[in-house]
This record gives C-alpha cells, structure tokens and sequence, in this order.
C-alpha cells in the first residue's frame, strides 16, 4: 500500500470513530503496518481463476462488512475496562457516562459536539433482555437515547419527540426472546445480539452543565432478572487519558468479520454470507485459504477499501455548499451507503433525530481558509422544533481532523443557545467567521472564530421539522469578505 493510501487510511479511520475513543494519531500508527497487496503474477491458470473469484468475494464482503466490523471494533474499546469512567467507557451492559462538554482539548474522536452531554452503553442481549430506566426530563432540555445494531441499523430513537419528557422504563431485547416480559413497558427488538446507545442530554451554556449532570446521573440500565431493582449508577472513574485502538486490516480484518458476523448473523441476508465462505468467513476464518485466495483477500481489502473511501467522500446530497445525509440509519441493502456514511461517522443519528450538514468550501468552491473572512446568514426560522427542545449549532473545525480549535475567547460554536448574539432587525443572524479578531462590535459578538488555516463547519439540527427531513429547507450560502 503507498503511503497517500496509508494517509488516507489513517485519517478515514480516524474520522470514522465517533465516541469510539480512536485518535487521528493511533490510527496512523497502526496502518503504518498494513501489509502490501500481494500480486497475482505468479500463479498458475488454475489459481489465477481461484484468485479471482476470491478477489471479487473478498470486494463484496469489505463493502458490506465495514460498518460491523466497526462497531465490532469500538465495542472492544470502548468496553475494555472494569468500571465505568468519565470518558464513556464502561463494561457492557453498563452506563458510560461523559461527565462534561467535549472542545479543542478533546482528541479521542473527530468532530465531537459541544452542545450535550454524552451517555453510552454497549449491550448484550444474548442470555436476557435489559431494562432502560430514563428519568424525567423537564425545563424542554433536549435528550435523546439513540439505539443501532452491530449493522448501525436505527433499534429505536427514545427521545421526548417518541416517548415524551415523562421518563419510564424501556426494555431492549434480542429478536426472537420468548420469556416473559414485565407487563406495560415498551419493548424494541434488536436484529443482533450487541446493541449501542448513544445518549445526549443539550446543555444550555456553561452554567447548565451541572444541572444536566445532575439528569445523566438518573439514567439506570438493569438486567431483565434484576428487574425492577434499578440501582444507580456509581461514580464513574476519572479518565486517564484516550483508550487506544488497533483497527485490524487485510486478512485480520477479514477474520474479524468472520467474527462479528458469526455472533451477529442476520437472516436476511444469509444468501449472500453464505458465499463467503470461499474465502474462510463462516468456515473457518482465513488460516487455512490458499495462497491464492490469501493474496486476493489483501488486495481486496486494500480496493474494497478505496471504494468505500470514495463513496463517503461524495455521498450526501450537496446544497448551496452544504452536504446533507438523508438515510442514515436505515440502508436496506444497500451496503455501500452503509459503509460509506459510517465511515464518516460512526452510528449517524436518524435524519428525523438529528441533521448534520457539513461544508469545506465557500460559495466559490474555494477551501474555506482561516486567513479569510466569511459571513453566513442564518434565516430568523431554522426549521427546529424547539417545543421537543431542539436547537441548532455551526462548529468549527480544522479540516485535516476535524477536530475544535482552541481560540483566545473559548467558542467552539455559535447558535439559537448562544448568548449575546446581535441579530438583524428581521431575526436571522450573521455569523462572521475567520481567524483574525474582528474590531466591528456587531462582528464580534457573533465572532465565530478560525484557525489560521483550512477549516471545515458543521451544522447540527436537533429535532429538525418535517421540512428539513424531507430535503425541502436549504441553508444558506457562505460568503468570502473582500479586505
């Protein structure tokens, strides 16, 4: 593999892992190692059609196992501990609470948000369903507990948009349970043993997060024959710094999809993993292929991966600038978009949950550089539903990781929670972004501020209405300030 492929590698994986603990750094680390593709040339006619057809299957299964193999990977991570800690790690079937807002400190996983507290759980539901105790939820403070499956497919979306501020009990079990069940409570299926949670609790400004603290703290997980004995959640642990991870590729990667696919099978889709067992995926991992099919499995993994790669890099819907995700969370079989947008990020929410569009570029298509000013208006209506608690956000990133930046007035974000914000006479909002201070006092108020180099934003949408959802709101143009 050359090494723009290595870089590229590095910093795909790097962007993949949201709330997976996977720093830009370790990631280059461990594909610094990935081994070349071998070639095909030395093989006889007969293992030159064994390559081939391993080679196509070995594409096939790199594309549709990337998301598993994933979330394969950040369930190892992020449950390696034996206690919770303050960073969202914790054993399984056991909150993992992030006790504060991420910023430019914090470089366990790109683009993290600074709007809410995060709350995490990776469940296994293998012998017995587990019980989801969330509590009251009042002063209209946005929350959500967002479940996916190993395949990131949406289990259930508990926010006060689905189930209301009132709190209860949720249980979560694997398809097919047939025990008994407590009477009354909700229950959602999950096609697959392992489950992900990923909860927010929207923190107002500074001075609120204690008092979101305080609501996180009040969410219980308890095991179905525990049930209803909940029991609160201990103190978690102080972090001693980022978990580390070790992404495995070529014919790893391909014995690690034999794993999670072994432990997660989906019956629809039987068909088709049934054909990999070819090259050692549900019979008998890849120690025993030939040397043929070895050789077409690294080369595979190594073009499987440039696909995906692509994919992620064009998919969304462009607009006025902005790249706008509308299926994530329901892919069908369309396993390339699987892969591509969680690439991008790890378990992306439910367009109806959330929207996160993105941008690079200026209403030119220039790289948005921090040497320039912009200004971007935002309509007086951006379309949120603000009575389930929503609210909106623009984050400033650097490009190449897309990590915050630290800045001399400590914004990270400007948005509908942000104080001190002058606003036109008809309530939209120009924003003024660049790197240097601007001295206009209206400009800086609503200063959000760059680094002194390329730089890319992301708008975050918590309960957007109907017509965000639907592709009919466009955001507005960003515009370069002439000198």
């Amino acid at each position: 593999m050359n090494k723009l492929m290595k870089k590229t590698v590095a910093i795909a994986l790097a962007a993949s892992f949201t709330l997976s603990g996977c720093s830009q750094e370790t990631m280059a680390k461990t594909q610094t190692s990935m081994p070349e593709p071998q070639t095909a040339s030395s093989f006889t006619d007969r293992e030159q059609i064994e390559y081939n057809y391993a080679y196509s299957l070995g594409v096939q299964a790199t594309v549709y196992g990337w998301a598993p193999v994933m979330m394969d990977v950040a369930l190892e991570l992020q449950t390696s501990v034996d206690a919770p800690i303050n960073n969202g790690q914790a054993p399984l079937n056991e909150l993992g609470p992030i006790t504060r807002l991420w910023d430019y400190r914090d470089r366990s996983y790109t683009t993290p948000n600074n709007d809410t507290l995060y709350l995490q759980m990776w469940g296994d539901l293998e012998e017995q369903p587990i019980v989801l105790t969330v509590p009251e939820v009042t002063d209209n403070r946005y929350w959500m507990a967002q479940i996916i499956d190993m395949y990131t497919e949406a289990v259930v979306d508990l926010s006060n948009a689905t189930v209301g501020n009132d709190g209860g009990d949720f249980v979560l079990a694997k398809k097919g349970y047939e025990g008994e069940l407590p009477e009354g409570l909700p229950v959602y299926y999950s096609d697959t043993r392992y489950i992900w949670m990923a909860g927010r609790l929207g923190v107002e400004n500074l001075a609120d997060e204690a008092a979101a603290r305080e609501v996180q703290k009040q969410f219980r997980l308890t095991k179905l024959s525990d049930y209803p004995n909940t029991v609160p959640q201990p103190e978690p642990k102080e972090s001693a710094g980022a978990p580390t991870v070790n992404f495995p590729a070529g014919l790893e990667w391909f014995d690690r999809l034999d794993k999670v696919l072994a432990e997660n099978p989906l019956e629809k889709d039987k068909e088709l993993v049934d054909t990999f067992a070819y090259i050692g995926i549900g019979n008998g991992g890849t120690e025993n292929l030939s040397e043929a099919r070895k050789a077409a499995l690294k080369a595979a993994f190594a073009d499987g991966f440039a696909i995906v790669r692509d994919a992620a890099v064009h998919t969304g819907v462009p607009v006025n600038g902005w790249n706008w995700e509308f299926d994530a969370g329901r892919y069908g079989t369309d396993y390339l978009l699987r892969a591509a947008v969680n690439m991008n990020s790890i378990g992306l929410n439910s367009p109806e949950r959330a929207m996160y569009p993105k941008r690079y570029v200026d209403s030119n298509g220039e790289m948005l550089n921090g040497e320039n000013g912009y200004t971007i208006t935002f309509p007086a209506d951006m379309a949120i539903n603000t009575h389930l608690g929503g609210f909106w956000t623009v984050t400033m990133y650097d490009a190449q990781d897309r990590f915050m930046v630290e800045n001399e007035i400590d914004r990270y974000k400007v948005g509908s929670m942000t104080e001190d914000l002058i606003y036109n006479e008809d309530g939209s909002l120009t924003v003024f972004i660049g790197h240097d201070k601007p001295t206009d006092e209206k400009h800086l108020a609503n200063w959000l501020p760059a680094p002194n180099d390329d730089f890319m934003l992301q708008i975050r949408m918590y309960e957007p209405k109907e017509e965000v959802v639907k592709g009919e709101f466009v955001l507005p143009e960003m515009h370069k300030v002439e000198k």
